[in-house]
């Protein structure tokens, strides 16, 4: 026994020195996958050991098989272009901080402020406490990711069964793009824990039976909020529309009084806050601002979209002063640009072909989810509005900034963990359909928090 234990510690100490995140990210992973199965049926819990070891057995592969190929010509190697901003970047704020000498060019790229976010200075301070990690970094965000996807696991699956559950896992750890995105060293990893952390605060919040849990889980939501604002310009946007909006049409759908009230009055009270003179020229100026970066994506290198008329593009400061009728024009085109770019019968590369399979599903989830909206609205009212809020929500931010179809595909996947589980249980619905036979009659849904 002595002997195995000795033997486990000289691997354990071997396995640390050539990656300290990989032995530290581990144990959190595993602690997760066994509290995400710890009350599914038998069989439920084969089809989710069977997800999760292929899921963390592909991105171990392939994490290695980067490392493996890095060309000694190179400082390091990366999956895409944008994660030589982040190693470097982190690297240089980390070496100032221990006093480590570099150069006075570095010193100044280290603290520019185009793309500064706290993503940084976290990688800075886990490389500061563990060493340079080019490439545990990796580890660290397919950690991160598969970490908030469970929490979303544990939540879908009590709200909407197993099916929906194991689907939306699937598809959140298999889909390509996501796949890939998920062992960057980009910071889509980490924002994809927060957004989930947070949606789960804010879920905890509503279900409180007392007003001092309530308080606490809130303060987990501002928390959560702050860091995706921190994380990404925009992510407190969406963090707010998507918990005041899910919280409201949560409590207020699921009661016909107060359905009706909503439906009757709402419009009404839009319109009159968009009429204001201070809302409207604060709405109009953020869209505005919105649509001078879709311009600028559109000018850069790669494959754009164009949702504003040409003139716009030709003289860029005349979208500061775009009358309404062409905001709400550019509204609408983004709105449908969001939803289908890259459109199939206009592919410009190979790399756009490679991905048509991808954009092919992603029709097939937003048909998916759309149908499994009222039967998940029927067991989880209040977690179906908080995922379909937080949708929206980064949804409508992207739409109106995003021109690069590139960033547009990798912006739009970080609201698939809010539609998976929809989608998912949308499946469950039409599979349900289909093997019932028509001269049974099915009253009622199933019951809140049901299992499939």
């Amino acid at each position: 026994m002595l002997a195995w234990a000795a033997g486990a510690g000289v691997m354990l100490g071997a396995v640390y020195a050539l990656s300290p995140l990989t032995v530290l990210c581990g144990p959190l992973v595993g602690a997760m996958c066994i509290w995400a199965a710890r009350d599914l049926t038998l069989d439920e819990r084969r089809w989710f050991t069977a997800i999760m070891a292929v899921a963390i057995v592909a991105r171990v592969i392939t994490i290695s098989a980067l490392f493996l190929s890095a060309d000694p010509g190179r400082p390091f190697e990366v999956l895409f272009g944008d994660e030589l901003f982040f190693k470097n970047r982190s690297l240089w704020i980390r070496n100032i901080g221990l006093a480590v000498p570099i150069s006075p060019a570095d010193v100044i790229y280290a603290y520019e402020d185009v793309g500064v976010s706290s993503y940084l200075y976290g990688l800075a301070l886990v490389q500061a406490l563990v060493g340079k990690a080019p490439y545990g970094i990796h580890v660290l965000n397919s950690a991160c990711y598969a970490i908030g996807v469970l929490l979303l696991f544990r939540l879908a699956r009590h709200a909407f069964g197993g099916v929906a559950a194991l689907f939306g896992l699937t598809v959140l750890l298999f889909t390509p793009s996501l796949f890939m995105w998920s062992i960057s060293a980009i910071k889509e990893p980490s924002y994809v824990l927060v957004a989930c952390a947070e949606l789960g605060c804010a879920l905890m919040a509503a279900r409180a039976t007392d007003a001092r849990s309530r308080v606490v889980w809130f303060l987990g939501v501002i928390a959560g909020a702050v860091a995706l604002e921190s994380l990404r310009r925009g992510g407190g946007i969406v963090a707010i529309i998507g918990v005041s909006g899910g919280l409201f049409f949560g409590w207020m759908l699921p009661r016909p009084k107060w359905a009706l009230a909503t439906v009757m009055f709402l419009p009404f009270v839009v319109i009159a806050a968009l009429l204001a003179p201070p809302v409207q020229q604060r709405v109009l100026g953020g869209l505005r601002t919105g649509a001078f970066y879709h311009a600028g994506h559109v000018l850069s290198e790669g494959h754009s979209y164009h949702a504003l008329s040409g003139d716009y593009y030709r003289e860029g400061l005349r979208i500061y002063q775009m009358p309404v009728r062409d905001v709400v024009d550019y509204v609408l085109r983004s709105a449908v640009a969001y939803v289908t770019e890259p459109v199939p019968w206009r592919i410009e590369s190979r790399a756009l072909l490679a991905y048509l399979p991808e954009q092919m599903l992603w029709y097939v989830i937003l048909a998916l989810a759309l149908a499994g909206i009222p039967g998940a609205f029927r067991q989880d009212a209040m977690l179906t509005m908080l995922l379909l809020a937080h949708a929206f929500g980064g949804a409508a931010v992207v739409a109106v900034s995003s021109g690069n179809i590139g960033t547009l595909i990798r912006h739009r996947g970080l609201i698939m963990p809010y539609l998976a589980w929809l989608a998912g249980r949308g499946l469950y619905q039409l599979v349900k359909r289909a093997v019932t036979p028509s001269s049974v009659v099915v009253t009622g849904g199933l019951p809140a928090h049901g299992r499939s």
